[in-house]
């Protein structure tokens, strides 16, 4: 099936990435039985090029990652070396907010509370440190998936301090984790945000790739890794740079339970989606988000669109949503004699970024794609295909009823 074929293809590139880095790098895979500290114990170091949404600097045998979209501080130390002493505002004070957080790396089992941290954990080959994951925590990875179903499940404790702040904090000690990987700043002192959804562009989402492989000491695989995305890109870059440039708008229906359409919502996507599409010479539609409670004034607004990515749930009358098909869009807006003549509707370029889930309501769109850009911008390139494109490798494209491509762990082959 070529949705498959192309998912596999960027899977393999991103395997062979790892396997040319030609065998383990300098800085150590383990904790050091003595410490001299006139010692560089990280030389082989990253550095961020692109508006990734984070910083690190190194000395001697610590790093500090600053992450500007947590607003918190990491400090990591080699392990088997002191801890620095010199941390003003660590987490789990009463201050709210700009944490400072330490841990020793690399760990030897760690909890995971994000999707892309599993994608990145995996092309980096470290998820045998992998021990537990957050009760609620799905991927669509299927070998990962079979993974966390054998490992325990942790759950988050809430507490107060002299009843100012509430604090979350995951059981991590209960599965015997280090520490847990999570998508948002929190006061738990054993939890690191990984954020590349708050990248500005599209190389500094893939640089998150060295924001993990930091905790790992795996900076070299990460140099590589990332040096073949950036090569990739920018390649595919030039190449489409003569092209005709095209309109992608984003928008959804906003539906009740009892399955009414109350209004049409045009939204507005983040900075490193238009740059990314403007890559792909697609021009994403700009502007403030707005509703509409008449479907005629939503066709006019969109009217210059050649492309439309839908956002919408499917509302259940028992609760709960579903993943929408081409059937409930057209339902949803109105596709009729009325909207006959837009540009999306007769280029049959209607897409959404759901094209591989799991059964458990993860989509790849916060796994995967998260950082394989090199392969996000060939598909972004697809979309304006004149005819609606079918071989893309995340965006399902809803007139062609292009299926869902579901995972699961029998789909694990390594």
């Amino acid at each position: 099936m070529m949705i498959k074929t192309q998912l596999c293809s960027a899977a393999i590139a991103a395997v062979l990435a790892i396997s040319m880095v030609g065998g383990a790098g300098a800085n150590e895979a383990g904790c050091v039985t003595s410490y001299d500290a006139s010692k560089d114990y990280f030389p082989d170091k990253v550095e961020v090029k692109h508006g990734a949404g984070f910083s690190i600097t190194y000395t001697g045998n610590t790093k500090r990652i600053r992450n500007d979209v947590s607003g918190e501080t990491y400090v990591l130390y080699q392990c088997g070396t002191p801890a620095p002493a010199d941390i003003a505002t660590k987490a789990g004070s009463l201050q709210v907010g700009n944490w400072t957080k330490v841990a020793s790396v690399p760990p030897k089992k760690i909890a995971l509370d994000s999707a892309p941290a599993s994608a990145i954990v995996e092309m980096l080959g470290v998820q045998s440190t992998v021990a537990a994951s957050y009760k609620f925590f799905t991927v669509t990875s299927p070998c990962m998936q079979k993974q966390l179903a054998e490992l325990p499940r942790v759950a988050q404790s809430f507490s107060r301090k002299r009843g100012l702040v509430r604090r979350v904090s995951y059981d991590v000690a209960d599965a015997g984790a280090e520490w847990t990987f999570t998508t948002y700043g929190m006061s738990d002192p054993q939890s690191f945000a990984l954020n590349p959804d708050g990248a500005r562009d599209m190389l500094g989402k893939a640089e998150w790739i060295k924001f993990v492989a930091a905790f790992f000491n795996k900076e070299a695989e990460a140099n590589k890794i990332f040096a073949d995305i950036e090569s990739r890109y920018t390649a595919a870059r030039d190449k489409l740079a003569s092209r005709a440039k095209k309109t992608v708008g984003f928008a959804r229906y906003n539906k009740v339970a009892n399955g009414t359409v109350v209004s049409w919502t045009i939204d507005q996507p983040q900075a490193w989606v238009v740059q990314g599409m403007a890559d792909a010479r697609l021009s994403a539609h700009s502007g403030a988000t707005t509703a509409f409670n008449n479907i005629d004034a939503f066709y006019a607004a969109t009217a210059d669109w050649d492309v439309l990515i839908d956002g919408s749930i499917e509302p259940l009358s028992h609760g709960g949503a579903t993943i929408p098909l081409w059937q409930n869009l057209r339902d949803g807006y109105k596709f009729g004699d009325g909207a006959k003549n837009l540009p999306y509707v007769t280029a049959n370029a209607i897409y959404r970024s759901d094209l591989i889930s799991s059964p458990q309501n993860a989509t790849d769109y916060n796994e995967h794609l998260q950082i394989q850009v090199d392969a996000l911008l060939e598909d972004f390139a697809k979309l304006a295909s004149d005819s609606g494109a079918t071989d893309t490798t995340w965006y399902r494209n809803l007139p062609h009823q292009v299926q869902v491509d579901w995972r699961s762990p029998g789909d694990c082959k390594n």
